[in-house]
């Protein structure tokens, strides 16, 4: 495990990022970006405090005592011994404001790491055959023994969607040269989280009609290799701020990028995958699957702050009593409990990978996802109907401390047992969260993280068998009494097979298989695979 220090030094390797237009020569001392890298610091340091090693740490197989972050479970005793870490660092830090601290990014190699050989067996080559089979496996250990933070970046450019075969003209990131030693890439990664402070990048697609050969890559390149350019947004952080007008903007702002690769040379031995778009195309869901779970956990996080926040303004302003407020109270707690439910059922339902791992179920956790999404507005503006004019009537520390305004603001605003001080506490980290530009960009990341709410919905439904004439049906049809149902989903099948997009029913028996389980997806069930 490495200390905040050491996570520091790793940043300060010529790296070429440019935050808002200005290229910053060193993210950890810059004002924009040394808040955010001194808060990752701090997250490193978290693990190596004896009283935080039960639950920041673990041994691994070598008896190596390993950062949390590295953790794969391989029983439900282990998920939740995990989500218990996330729990702790979303609750550390300010109720889960970095959506893409290491832990959040690590865990996407996983899907790779539990079942390796098809993307070795499944890589197409345009100069003869290669054998890239041990490479993920030397991948992980490299980044396990050295404790680097990797981000994932499988976005490309948004273009011409209107046609399937616009991809090709894209200057999305591509082979434009296959040697000996490995590939020379060029193009753009559209975005990533917390790229300017991670230590190596994670290349992948997710997969749309129209994607080439060439534009299939997943490789693990170093940040700091040299063409590799990061352009991240312009940051919100606010680091001159008082903390008590700026709670959060003044700890740093995570920077979402694009990166450029200009004729960036990457050897074989970082490369996992290549050059078979029908590959890529079983991954848009599974690649992020662990990511997602870790989502799911911030967001029952999300869901606690806004109901002990409903609470704690409610009993300030003296309306908790009142039964239309105490209606709307009722609202945040089940949301936040729905939340949990669907978190405690996809633990519950989990089921054993291809590799040996413990899977929570995919689908209690994207809709889960899903029903954080369409929710978490009307809890919002629940929590500003509560704060009235308070969510924009909030007087500066200097006007609280003020020695001639300060007093009669203090008497004006203090509330049901609680001092103006501190209610105005209440209204600002409202107002922070869910008002300001920082908080925005929050809520942005949220609604489009992985991916937007409509594609978390149709991709659930492509991984499982809810065809008309599936295992969903089965009842409908015995109450009905149908007997031959041969022809029942003969169009639907037709449609899915000639459909762009994935489907249960024609996707290989390798990615079948890491998907298998009672009710969505039967073992016994005959598996009409796409070879």
């Amino acid at each position: 495990m490495r200390t905040g220090k050491q996570y520091l030094e790793s940043l300060r390797d010529g790296r070429k990022v440019y935050v808002g237009g200005e290229i910053i020569e060193d993210v950890t001392t810059h004002p924009m970006t040394k808040g955010y890298a001194n808060a990752i610091a701090e997250y490193y340091d978290l693990h190596l405090k004896p009283e935080n090693e039960e639950i920041c740490t673990f041994i691994d197989d070598k008896g190596n005592r390993q950062s949390m972050h590295w953790f794969i479970p391989k029983s439900k005793e282990d998920v939740i011994k995990r989500r218990k870490y996330t729990e702790f660092l979303c609750r550390h830090f300010k109720g889960g404001i970095f959506t893409r601290p290491p832990a959040g990014m690590n865990v996407v190699m996983i899907t790779q790491v539990d079942d390796q050989e098809p993307w070795a067996k499944n890589s197409r080559f345009k100069n003869g055959e290669r054998d890239l089979s041990g490479n993920i496996q030397r991948q992980w250990e490299e980044v396990t023994t050295n404790d680097w933070a990797i981000t994932p970046m499988f976005l490309d450019v948004q273009y011409d969607r209107g046609r399937t075969d616009a991809m090709a003209e894209t200057p999305m990131l591509s082979i434009t040269e296959e040697r000996e030693d490995g590939i020379v890439v060029r193009g753009w990664k559209a975005i990533g989280t917390a790229v300017p402070f991670a230590n190596h990048i994670l290349v992948g697609n997710l997969w749309r009609p129209g994607q080439t050969p060439d534009q299939t890559i997943y490789a693990l390149v170093p940040i700091a290799t040299p063409g590799v350019t990061v352009v991240a947004r312009k940051s919100n952080a606010e680091p001159d701020a008082d903390p008590y007008d700026r709670p959060l903007a003044t700890i740093g702002d995570e920077l979402d990028a694009m990166a450029y690769f200009d004729d960036v040379f990457i050897p074989w031995g970082q490369v996992q995958h290549v050059g078979n778009p029908d590959h890529a195309k079983w991954y848009p869901q599974r690649q992020f699957d662990w990511v997602h779970l870790e989502t799911q956990i911030r967001h029952c996080v999300h869901a606690e702050l806004m109901v002990g926040l409903g609470l704690l303004l409610t009993q300030a302003l003296g309306t908790s009593t009142n039964p239309i407020v105490q209606t709307q109270l009722a609202e945040l707690i089940r949301f936040r409990e729905t939340c949990r439910a669907f978190m405690i059922a996809a633990e519950e339902t989990g089921f054993a990978t291809p590799g040996g791992l413990f899977k929570p179920n995919n689908i209690y956790i994207d809709f889960g996802r899903a029903h954080y999404l369409e929710n978490q507005h009307k809890m919002v503006n629940t929590l500003i109907d509560f704060c009235g004019r308070g969510a924009v009537i909030q007087p500066t520390k200097r006007e609280l401390d003020d020695p001639y305004i300060g007093p009669k603001l203090a008497e004006a605003l203090r509330g049901s047992e609680i001092s103006a001080h501190d209610r105005i506490k209440i209204f600002r980290q409202i107002s922070e969260r869910f008002l300001t530009q920082w908080g925005t960009r929050h809520e942005m990341f949220e609604k489009f993280n992985g991916t937007p709410l409509y594609l978390v919905n149709m991709l659930t439904v492509q991984r499982t068998e809810y065809q008309v004439d599936g295992p969903l049906t089965e009842l409908a049809r015995e109450v009905l009494g149908f007997g031959d149902t041969a022809d029942l989903g003969k169009r639907a099948k037709e449609a899915e097979q000639a459909s762009h997009y994935a489907s249960v029913r024609f996707q290989p028996d390798y990615a079948r298989a890491q998907d298998v389980r009672d009710g969505y997806i039967g073992e016994d069930r005959e598996t009409e695979a796409a070879e």
